[in-house]
Order: C-alpha cells, then sequence, then structure tokens
C-alpha cells in the first residue's frame, strides 16, 4: 500500500515547516497531540459543571447554597463538553483524515474566550481569577488549531 503525500503510516500530517527548535511547541502541534488535548480541556469542562460545589470549579462568596436560577437556567450546566471530547476523541485516531476538526477546536476556544470577556468584562459574573486560567489555556489551544488550520500541508495528487 502506497503513502499519501505529506502523510505518514498512520495517517497524520509531516509538516514541511519546522517550528523551531522549541521542542515543547512541535510536540503540543502533532495533530494527535492536540485532538488529545482538546478532549482533556472538554472533560475539565464537564467536571466543572458536574461539581459545582467543588471549591476548585465553582465557590459560592455568599452565604447559603450556590444558586443557578432563572426559566433557562438548567441550560448552564448542560454537559454540552461531553459531545465535543468525544468528537475530539474518535477524530484522534485518525486525525489526517479528520483535518478539518480544527476549525471547529478553534471556533470553540474563541468562543470560549469571548465568553469569559464577557462575563468578566461585562456583567461581571466572574472575576479575574475565575476568567484567568479558562481563558489561558483556551487562547492556547485557539492558536494551536489555528496554527494547524493553517500550516501548509502538500496537496493530495487529484484523480485523472
Amino acid at each position: 500500500m502506497s503513502e499519501l503525500p505529506g502523510t505518514s503510516e498512520t495517517g497524520d500530517y509531516r509538516y514541511e515547516k519546522s517550528l523551531g527548535d522549541n521542542a515543547f511547541l512541535q510536540f503540543v502541534q502533532q495533530p494527535r497531540i492536540l485532538l488529545i488535548l482538546l478532549a482533556a480541556w472538554e472533560i475539565v469542562g464537564f467536571l466543572t459543571e458536574f461539581f459545582t460545589s467543588n471549591a476548585l470549579f465553582l465557590e459560592n462568596h455568599a452565604p447559603g447554597e450556590l444558586a443557578l436560577d432563572g426559566a433557562l437556567a438548567g441550560r448552564a450546566l448542560g454537559w454540552e463538553a461531553i459531545p465535543l471530547a468525544v468528537l475530539y476523541i474518535y477524530c484522534a485516531r485518525n486525525p489526517g483524515r479528520y483535518p478539518r476538526i480544527f476549525w471547529l477546536a478553534m471556533i470553540e476556544q474563541a468562543a470560549a474566550t469571548a465568553a469569559n470577556l464577557y462575563h468578566w468584562l461585562i456583567t461581571h459574573d466572574f472575576s479575574f481569577e475565575s476568567v484567568f486560567i479558562p481563558m489561558a489555556v483556551a487562547a492556547g489551544l485557539g492558536v494551536l488549531s489555528f496554527l494547524n488550520v493553517f500550516q501548509p500541508r502538500e496537496q493530495e495528487p487529484r484523480p485523472a
């Protein structure tokens, strides 16, 4: 079986351009590793929604129980991270087959950053300490996804 240009035996992309001498960036830029990092971050998001009474994830500074109330409050903790984690893990099996998954990841991380900025700066729902880590991780994963989307790759030969 012949190998397509620009892919390895496992279907991963081979990059023509080096990301410099930084071994860490070269490691996390690999499509399979990036998809696993995205899935892990989604699992952390799910755990945050699942363990709302744990101070590591969500603190209540006022006396009494934490309450998210309102007609659509149930939507706030809907565990939407689970399907994304499953999708990222599924695509990590053969990232060369699903290169467009990084568009979804890039859009998702941009939306997560925007949501955190909105809740911190506009509505004041969260303090800076509550949004710093989520925004930093989302920005980092978004940049890695961006680099993956726009990384030059060899084109497949078109059938005659």
